[in-house]
């Protein structure tokens, strides 16, 4: 799951605004919640922080003022979550580990 989101390459698509990548991911998200966490769902924690940290890293690709500064994009990120938690499916069930 972790090839897929490194796969899909979306980190370093900064055409594309976080609406659109929400749009986009959140189907894949979905099925994978519903799927294995119907047997295990704590094994589904490395794989939704990896997605964060992908996140974090879209963050410093599109925007200039967090080139270089991971902190203040994980920051950034969070406060997106804060604002708009129903934004990802994840985060949507509390899911929200390992934003750096």
């Amino acid at each position: 799951m972790c090839a897929k989101t490194r796969q899909s390459n979306w980190r370093n698509r900064t055409d594309l605004g976080l609406n659109e990548i929400a749009t986009l991911y959140n189907p894949v998200l979905r099925g994978w919640i519903e799927y294995y966490g119907c047997y295990v769902r704590s094994a589904l924690n490395p794989v939704l922080r990896h997605f964060n940290k992908t996140l974090v890293k879209w963050a410093m690709h599109k925007y200039k003022r967090f080139r270089g500064k991971k902190t203040k994009a994980m920051l950034f990120i969070k406060e997106i979550f804060k604002r708009q938690p129903q934004l990802f499916e994840h985060w949507k069930r509390g899911m929200t580990a390992g934003f750096a």
